[in-house]
């Protein structure tokens, strides 16, 4: 900004000096005028470009240099950021591979624990119902011998009653000699 204002200034000098230098009023240029300031202009615009010319050029190289430069720099942030991105996309690719893996190893692992406890139910039920066969076994044979041996009792109960009602003396001497005669008969 300070350059502009600086060279403002001083393509406007002539002119200045050209009103503070005349003092009269005005007339037609002559061609003395017009060498006088064509030569003022070109010494004017000679010093002016050997001074700021120099200035100007290597501010516009230095501008041209850092445009140049932040180019590059931003083609080189946007090559690494899609870079990075092809990065990120690839570890987000293989998160979701690592997820879906997961999912699938609990499904199996899910699947074969619901096997493996179905297994052990049937082992468990299988077990359960021998037992219980063998116990309803057990208090099967229980009760048919407590009901052999009520059956027998009675029988025997019944057995006495009905002997000592119909057995008289005469069929107890019967009974006697019968079994006395097959003692005999094995004796013999």
């Amino acid at each position: 900004m300070k350059k502009a204002i600086i060279t403002i200034i001083i393509l406007s000098m002539p002119h200045i000096a050209y009103a503070v230098g005349a003092g009269k009023e005005a007339e037609p240029a002559t061609p003395s005028d017009w060498l006088f300031r064509i030569i003022n202009f070109s010494l004017l615009a000679g010093v002016l470009i050997y001074f700021v010319g120099g200035i100007l050029k290597s501010s516009l190289l230095e501008r041209k240099n850092a445009v140049e430069r932040l180019l590059k720099e931003a083609e080189e942030t946007a090559q690494e950021a899609k870079k990075r991105l092809a990065e990120i996309e690839e570890r987000v690719r293989k998160r979701e591979e690592e997820a879906m893996a997961i999912i699938e190893d609990a499904k199996n692992r899910g699947e074969s624990e619901k096997a493996l406890l179905i297994e052990e139910g049937n082992k468990v039920r299988e077990r359960l119902e021998r037992h219980a066969k063998v116990r309803i076994d057990q208090e099967l044979k229980k009760a048919k011998d407590a009901l052999h041996i009520e059956a027998v009792t009675l029988t025997m109960e019944f057995a006495e009653k009905k002997i000592k009602k119909d057995f008289t003396n005469k069929d107890q001497d019967n009974l006697i000699e019968e079994y006395l005669a097959k003692i005999m008969e094995k004796k013999g």
